[in-house]
This record gives structure tokens, C-alpha cells and sequence, in this order.
């Protein structure tokens, strides 16, 4: 596997430009899907390794906090149980996915620092492997919705495909994320702290238990700026069987351009001295 990792990486030694490196460091880890699907299924099988049910125990957990918070805030606010239920599972799967996403991307360098020092290895790829970790859980967790829309009563529509192309979207800004958050820990190994943090509070400013509708006056006009609310927007309308509004697909597409330009320039900058801070 080393030759494999290392092929499209230059060599120090060759006169290429920073940008040049960044950019080939970006393909050549994108396009190693055989790679980092196997790290990535690796590292799911030895997290959850002598467990009766690996990832199903964040599924369970997911489940019973639906289940309680569901029925009792519907209560507090005059809800249908079958209409909020959808809703609420919906956001908290996709939460949980950009929650983990982002927390255990902070460390995605420094627990590979062997791997670093020993191989040419394209950084792009770690983030690879961090993303597609979370991914295989949340295709565990989609059991749990799957669930709730029987309960429900809501059924597929032709606008539910819409899910292919809007969570591909949030996979592309979740491994820039990742990629940024993980070059600024190595670096800062505070940060990793701060961003729990910020998770922690966007929680409650996210519309995941509640809905924009629910926002009035100035208030509402600034839910827009949250991009948060559009990565989890644009992925949970087409799971209620609806399709995303034209503002969440420019937010997230625009968010995918900025973030892997911000990504190229700072990986030409200081990519070569990540390994000097882990």
C-alpha cells in the first residue's frame, strides 16, 4: 500500500510550486476512493472491535433521543407527532454526521503522524478517510428514519432522489472542512477544543428541533447566514420528500468553491510544514 498512497505525490526535491503540490495533493487523494474506502471501513471495524453491535450503539442512542425529545416537544408545541417525528430524525441524523465529521476531523493528522512521517502521503486523502467513516454510520442511522416514515406515514417521492446529488454536496465541503480543521489543530492543538464547543452551541441555532417558520422579523433574515442550517436543509427536504429551495443549492455550491479555493491556498502555503507540528 505504500507505492499506492505515495504515486501521485511529488517528491520535495522537484521544482514545482506550492499551489502546484497543494492541487495534486487534492487529486491525488480524491481519486484514491479504493484507498480511503478500506482505511476508512478499517478504522470503523477497530473503533467498534469485541462490541455486540459496532456502529448500531450511535444508531440506539439517536433512536431513544429522537423518540423522548419527539414526543415531548410535539406536545409543548401543538405538534403532529407523525409530522415532527420526520423532521426531528431527519436533522438530528444529519447533525450527528457533521458533528462527528467535524470533531474527529480535528485529529485526523495527529493520529496519522506515523503514517505522515513515513510516507509521502497526500493529506487530502486522511480527510477522505475521516468523511467516509462518518458515512458508513450514518447509512446505519438512516435505519432509524427509515422507521419513522412508516410511523409516519410518509412515503418516497420522485423529489427524494434530489438526496443523491445534495448529500454528495455535503460529503465535498465536510472533506475541505475536515482538511482545513485538521492542518489548524495540528498546529493549534487548542482548537480542536474551541470547535467542540461551537458545535455545541450552533446546536440550538441550527433549525434542528425547530423550524425556520417558527423565526420572526431581523431574526429570521439572519438564519440565512448560517451554513449550517443550508448543509442540513439541503439534505433533509428531499428526505420529507421535498425539493430543496433554490437558496440552499447556491449556499452549499457556493460554500463547496470557497472552501476548497481557501483549502488549495492554504495547503500551498503550509503544507510543507505540517509535519514539522505534529
Amino acid at each position: 500500500m505504500q507505492s499506492t498512497v505515495a504515486l501521485n505525490i511529488p517528491h520535495p526535491g522537484r521544482a514545482l510550486s506550492p499551489y502546484r503540490v497543494a492541487v495534486i495533493d487534492v487529486l491525488s487523494g480524491l481519486m484514491a476512493a479504493n484507498i480511503w474506502g478500506r482505511l476508512g471501513w478499517r478504522e470503523t471495524k477497530r473503533r467498534y472491535r469485541r462490541t455486540a453491535f459496532g456502529p448500531f450503539w450511535t444508531t440506539v442512542s439517536i433512536a431513544l433521543f429522537v423518540t423522548t425529545l419527539g414526543l415531548v416537544w410535539s406536545n409543548l408545541w401543538n405538534k403532529d407527532p407523525k409530522a415532527y417525528l420526520p423532521y426531528l430524525t431527519a436533522g438530528m441524523i444529519l447533525w450527528v454526521f457533521i458533528s462527528s465529521t467535524c470533531t474527529e476531523g480535528c485529529a485526523a493528522f495527529t493520529l496519522n503522524e506515523k503514517l505522515i512521517k513515513q510516507l509521502r502521503i497526500s493529506y487530502t486523502l486522511l480527510a477522505c478517510v475521516s468523511v467516509w467513516r462518518n458515512v458508513t454510520v450514518i447509512v446505519h442511522n438512516l435505519t432509524i428514519y427509515v422507521l419513522v416514515c412508516i410511523y409516519a406515514g410518509l412515503y418516497p417521492t420522485w423529489a427524494t432522489l434530489l438526496v443523491i446529488p445534495a448529500f454528495a454536496l455535503l460529503a465535498i465541503n465536510a472533506v475541505w472542512v475536515v482538511a482545513l480543521l485538521a492542518a489548524t489543530c495540528a498546529r493549534y492543538r487548542d482548537m480542536q477544543q474551541l470547535v467542540t464547543n461551537i458545535l455545541q452551541i450552533s446546536l440550538f441555532l441550527t433549525p434542528i428541533f425547530w423550524s425556520p417558520e417558527q423565526l420572526t422579523g431581523r431574526v429570521a433574515e439572519l438564519m440565512e447566514f448560517n451554513p449550517l442550517y443550508h448543509l442540513v436543509a439541503v439534505v433533509r427536504q428531499p428526505l420529507l420528500g421535498e425539493a430543496p429551495d433554490l437558496s440552499h443549492w447556491v449556499a452549499v455550491i457556493a460554500m463547496a468553491v470557497f472552501g476548497w479555493a481557501l483549502t488549495l491556498a492554504v495547503m500551498g502555503k503550509l503544507r510543507h510544514r505540517i509535519v514539522y507540528w505534529l
